[in-house]
């Protein structure tokens, strides 16, 4: 289906990797709750300072965006040379910084400087952990480690969300333990205090992950390490179209995720509590139901489409992400709005579970934290733009009772069908790639033994 690493087909991973590779998913769902608790509090926190639509959106997405997009090449290049740990471990700290910030915002320019420093910290989350799982498992088990990264963690981001829900809700209910300059302090700022305490334990623990091969191949007898630049031109067409398709996905999701939440709440009269078990309920459905129906398509179309079955699916994934978009729109009740969240979730995942192969088969090896960052950063932008168009579109259709709704299905319809367009045209040169990634890593390899 996918390349894989023939000279280790196989090495068997250690106990140690696989549980490395659980304590990176438990660091992705770390950092994923800081939106959790901003989308499920959002109503209050409009309220209280005072935020437009509009600038809901550029503190759930653009605000990140903003320097995450600078750094997360330069995370790339840091960790293609030094421990991954280090870089890990800061970028922990890091986050667990600008979330505590989040929470002592006064006003919006504050929130969004803070949300700000929040991308600076997931922008070296992905590049370093997709670059680590080929350091720690080969050839077959590479494979199923990137399906289980998926899986766990889409499995689990459901009790997160789930999680975070009763965070928000009961969180008050802590006031009479707590110091008096915390007593007053507002449910959700309390919220953002506590999912912040828990960084500089899992930084710590980032330790008890091996080091990296790059640290350790960084010394005078290590192979030369390949420009990118020689690589990627040929491959321009494929990698420009592959990350305009992915990045594009990743921006229609958003849209949904970033505001079906606040349709229920605000339209549909559900509460934090409700929408974040509903969600994380679906999630999780979605995720096992897509991770059965990915599994057994591959099976049955690998043979006819061998190498380009990734690149496939992912098209199908985007087409048909963009059809039930437009489902959210009959939805006339909280629960039936669970139901098509499901199901359009089903879709995504379907395609989602080969990105991590796909990404990693196309970048060389020398070079593969470097173009991993790259893909990264442009979702980063993408999913960050969401937001902000959702909330000015929505501004503009204030006058309408279902004008969020429709804002919504718009922006998130039209990504998808144009990610899909973008796939198609990687596909035609996907294989292409595939082989002039292995010739990098032949030659590279040739280099060190001279």
């Amino acid at each position: 289906m996918v390349a894989i690493d023939a000279p280790a087909a196989a090495e068997r991973p250690s106990l140690n990797a696989w549980l490395s590779l659980g304590l990176l998913i438990a660091i992705g769902l770390y950092m994923y709750t800081d939106r959790q608790v901003l989308v499920l509090q959002t109503e209050p926190i409009r309220q209280q300072l005072g935020l437009s639509d509009f600038q809901v959106g550029l503190v759930q997405g653009l605000s990140v965006a903003l320097f995450a997009a600078f750094v997360s090449y330069p995370l790339g290049w840091l960790a293609d040379r030094i421990d991954r740990r280090f870089v890990l471990a800061g970028s922990i700290i890091l986050w667990s910084v600008a979330v505590a910030a989040c929470g002592l915002s006064r006003n919006f320019g504050e929130l969004f400087f803070a949300s700000a420093i929040v991308g600076i910290g997931e922008a070296g989350l992905l590049p370093i952990t997709y670059a680590m799982i080929p350091e720690l498992f080969r050839g077959q088990a590479r494979l199923a480690a990137n399906s289980m990264l998926i899986l766990v963690g889409r499995l689990t981001v459901g009790f997160v969300i789930a999680l975070c829900g009763v965070l928000v809700q009961y969180v008050g209910n802590s006031r009479p333990f707590l110091p008096p300059f915390l007593a007053n302090v507002e449910d959700w700022r309390l919220a953002l205090f506590v999912v912040a305490a828990l960084g500089p334990l899992l930084a710590v623990l980032v330790f008890t992950i091996p080091a990296s091969r790059s640290a350790a191949a960084s010394g005078p007898t290590a192979a030369p390490r390949a420009p990118v630049w020689p690589f990627v031109w040929p491959q321009r067409i494929t990698l420009l179209t592959f990350y305009a398709g992915v990045g594009l996905t990743v921006f229609g999701f958003s849209a949904v995720g970033a505001f079906l939440p606040v349709v229920a709440m605000r339209q549909m009269g559900a509460t934090p509590l409700e929408v974040g078990g509903a969600l994380g309920a679906a999630t999780f459905v979605a995720t096992a139901v897509g991770f059965v129906v990915t599994n057994l398509g591959m099976r049955a179309l690998s043979k006819r489409l061998g190498p380009n079955l990734p690149i496939r699916a992912l098209m199908l994934m985007a087409l048909f992400g963009g059809l039930t978009a437009l489902m959210f729109l009959a939805a006339q009740t909280p629960i039936q709005l669970y139901i098509f969240f499901a199901i359009h979730l089903t879709i995504i995942m379907t395609g989602t579970m080969v990105f991590p192969a796909a990404i990693q088969d196309m970048s060389p090896v020398p070079m593969r934290a470097r173009l991993i960052s790259i893909i990264i950063m442009v979702n980063i932008i993408l999913s960050a733009f969401a937001p902000a168009i959702v909330g000015a579109v929505s501004d503009q259709m204030s006058h309408l009772p279902n004008g969020l709704m429709l804002a919504t299905v718009a922006t998130a319809g039209c990504a998808f069908i144009i990610a899909s367009l973008m796939l198609f045209i990687c596909a035609r040169g996907y294989g292409a790639t595939i082989e002039a990634a292995r010739r990098v890593e032949a030659e590279s390899a040739q280099g060190g033994a001279a």
